[in-house]
C-alpha cells in the first residue's frame, strides 16, 4: 500500500470548479528549497527537515521520481481523482530541486491521465518563465495548469522582513501577469500571523492581502494559518513564550469577512511534515476548539461554513 505520508486523496472544495472534487495530494522527496539553503528561508518554514529526512538534501535521479509517481498512480487510479496538487517542499520549476526530465514526464502523464482535469505545482517567481509554462501546457495536452506562489502578505515589511520571503511585490505582479497571459491558473498563499504582529494586526494584514489577491484576478487564494514546526525561528519564539498560533475565532472571522464580500478562500491544513508541535486553537477552559475544527474541515470539503453551529463559548469574541 502507498503510504499516506506522500499520496492522499480527499474531497476538497475547488474554487475553480465551484464544487467539491477529489483532490489527489502527492508529496515528493526533492532536493529541498534552494532559497532556504541559500538564505535560511522563511521564519515559519520547517519543510526543509522533511527534504533532509527523505532525500538527504540530494537530487534523486528522474527514475526515482517516476517510480514514486507510478506507484501512487496505480494505487489511486480507481478512485478517479479530478485534480492533482503536487508538493516538493520548494519550487517545481527549479531543475536543481526537481529534474527537468521528470517534470516533463509528469506533465505528459497528467495529460494522459483518465480522470485528472488539472494539476497544481508550486514555485518561487524567479523560476516561472513563459517558456516553462508553454512547455508544460504543451505536454498537458489540454489539461489545466495552476501554479501556487507564496505571496504571504502584500505588505513589504511583513513579507520580507518579518517572514523573510525575499519577494518584491512588483515581481509577484509581473509573474501573475505572465501566468494569466499564458492562460495558466494562479494560486496565492496568504499567511496568517507572522512573527512580529499581534493577533489583530495579523488578521488585518491577512484581510488586506486577500482583497489585494482578488483585485489582481488571482484564481485561488489559500489562507495559511501559522502552526509551529520544530527547528524554525517561529518555534524558538513559541518556546520562549513570545508567540502563539492564531486563534480559531480569528480564522472564523476572516472566513466570515470573505463570505460577506462575495470573495472565496480556502483554509490550509493545520499540519504537515514534520508534524507541528502547536496549531491554531482557542485558549479556552471549555475546550471549544474540536467543534470549530470540524466546521473548518467541513468548509474545506464543501466551501460552506455553518456559522450557526459555532459554539456559544465564553471565549468567543463579542
Amino acid at each position: 500500500m502507498i503510504s499516506e505520508s506522500y499520496s492522499i486523496i480527499k474531497w476538497h472544495y475547488s474554487q475553480a470548479e465551484h464544487a467539491s472534487v477529489k483532490r489527489w495530494t502527492l508529496m515528493l522527496p526533492a532536493a529541498g528549497c534552494e532559497y532556504h539553503q541559500r538564505t535560511g528561508g522563511c521564519v515559519m518554514c520547517g519543510f526543509y527537515q522533511a527534504n533532509k529526512k527523505y532525500s538527504f538534501g540530494r537530487l534523486y535521479p528522474p527514475l526515482v521520481f517516476k517510480i514514486l509517481y507510478k506507484l501512487a498512480y496505480l494505487e489511486t487510479r480507481r478512485r478517479r481523482p479530478e485534480e492533482l496538487f503536487l508538493y516538493n517542499g520548494g519550487s517545481f520549476f527549479n531543475h536543481r530541486e526537481i529534474p527537468k526530465n521528470f517534470s516533463d514526464y509528469l506533465f505528459q502523464a497528467v495529460g494522459k491521465h483518465p480522470s485528472l482535469k488539472r494539476i497544481m505545482i508550486e514555485s518561487r517567481v524567479e523560476y516561472i518563465t513563459p517558456e516553462r509554462l508553454n512547455r508544460a501546457k504543451q505536454l498537458l495536452a489540454g489539461k489545466t495548469l495552476m501554479v501556487g506562489i507564496g505571496l504571504e502578505s502584500k505588505d513589504d515589511h511583513v513579507r520580507n522582513h518579518l517572514i523573510g520571503k525575499g519577494l518584491a511585490l512588483k515581481h509577484f505582479e509581473k509573474t501573475v501577469a505572465v501566468l494569466k497571459e499564458s492562460k495558466v491558473g494562479v494560486l496565492a498563499y496568504v499567511f496568517l500571523k507572522p512573527l512580529g504582529l499581534s493577533e489583530e494586526e495579523a488578521a488585518a494584514d491577512a484581510w488586506e492581502t486577500i482583497k489585494y489577491c482578488h483585485s489582481l484576478g488571482i484564481d485561488e487564494v489559500e489562507l495559511s494559518c501559522a502552526f509551529i514546526q520544530e527547528g524554525t525561528k517561529m518555534a524558538a519564539a513559541y518556546e520562549r513564550g513570545e508567540f502563539s498560533p492564531p486563534t480559531l475565532w480569528t480564522i472564523v472571522e476572516i472566513i466570515r469577512k470573505t463570505a460577506s464580500k462575495g470573495l472565496t478562500i480556502s483554509i490550509g491544513n493545520f499540519g504537515d511534515e514534520p508534524p507541528p508541535i502547536a496549531i491554531p486553537r482557542n485558549d479556552c477552559p471549555d475546550n471549544c476548539s474540536p467543534e470549530i475544527y470540524r466546521l473548518i474541515d467541513d468548509y474545506r470539503t464543501t466551501g460552506r461554513f455553518d456559522f450557526l453551529r459555532l459554539p456559544n463559548c465564553a471565549c468567543r469574541p463579542s
